[in-house]
């Protein structure tokens, strides 16, 4: 009897054996195009391809029995000025097909970050006008680059103050230089910030006047800040873009020196309900 006892262990564990081999999991990932470039999604920093809007992943072989998360990551680049960093996390177990969908924008997590384009001088004069900039007006300029929307108005117009933020340190030392070299410097103050940031961006409760030059995407971010933290009567005036759902007051079109037209948008803060 002893010998049957063996051979039947020895099926037995076989059989145990055969029941924890490793299965791979798969991970569709659904994520919006990109307008200007290809939108690029990683799985623990790794490059899926993908087409039509659908990226599928496959793990290697997983233990049956638990669980695994895999970092997702999507690039996104609706224009040539703004990319978009949006991670999330999927755990799965051996055998899934987990399904993850990026095409929803989650505040908290998502990353946005517009490059710098400058704003021509005579437009942002056109702004201040807009604004009717006087010499008790405080201007904040988010994403302020090299500070031509603070010098300007302090410069040319004699406004009280000019305050921005820039989340590019290197833009901030040349904003801060130039502050120096046009003579401004004892009225604008420039700070690394990140207007995604409302502790960064209590600054601007001070603000009478903002003068802001940023992508869609960042407008409807800040958007609601503003709101809540400037005073009522305060005005912003957005060379190009809007500010999410916030309806402008006023939006008119004017041309540049350069010949082209640009569009201007004002909005004034209300009375807080």
């Amino acid at each position: 009897m002893r010998p049957l006892c063996v051979g039947l262990a020895v099926v037995v564990l076989v059989g145990a054996t055969c029941g924890q081999e490793k299965k791979a999991a798969t991970i569709k990932i659904k994520a919006p195009e990109s307008g200007f470039k290809e939108t690029i999604v990683k799985v623990d920093g790794t490059e899926v391809k993908g087409s039509a809007g659908t990226w599928t992943f496959t793990t290697g072989g997983l233990e049956p029995g638990k669980e695994y998360k895999f970092k997702v990551e999507a690039l996104i680049e609706p224009n040539n000025y703004t990319k978009i960093t949006r991670p999330r996390e999927v755990t799965v177990k051996a055998g899934d097909e987990a399904k993850l969908d990026l095409t929803t924008e989650d505040k908290k997590l998502d990353k946005i970050v517009v490059r710098w384009v400058p704003t021509p001088d005579d437009i942002v004069d056109k702004m201040c006008d807009m604004a009717k900039v006087g010499k008790e007006d405080i201007i904040f300029d988010p994403g302020c680059g090299d500070a031509v929307m603070l010098i300007r108005p302090v410069k040319k117009l004699g406004a009280k103050k000019g305050i921005g933020i820039d989340i590019d340190p290197k833009m901030v030392k040349i904003a801060q230089e130039k502050a120096k070299t046009e003579g401004v410097a004892d009225k604008v103050v420039i700070k690394e910030g990140d207007i995604l940031n409302e502790k960064d961006m209590a600054v601007c409760a001070e603000a009478s006047v903002v003068l802001v030059y940023i992508g869609d995407d960042l407008g409807a971010r800040m958007s609601p800040v503003l709101q809540k933290l400037l005073k009522p009567g305060a005005r912003v005036v957005s060379h190009r873009f809007s500010l999410g759902d916030w309806k402008p007051d006023k939006t008119i079109k004017v041309m540049g020196q350069d010949g082209d037209e640009y569009t201007l948008h004002m909005w004034v803060v209300k009375e807080k309900k």
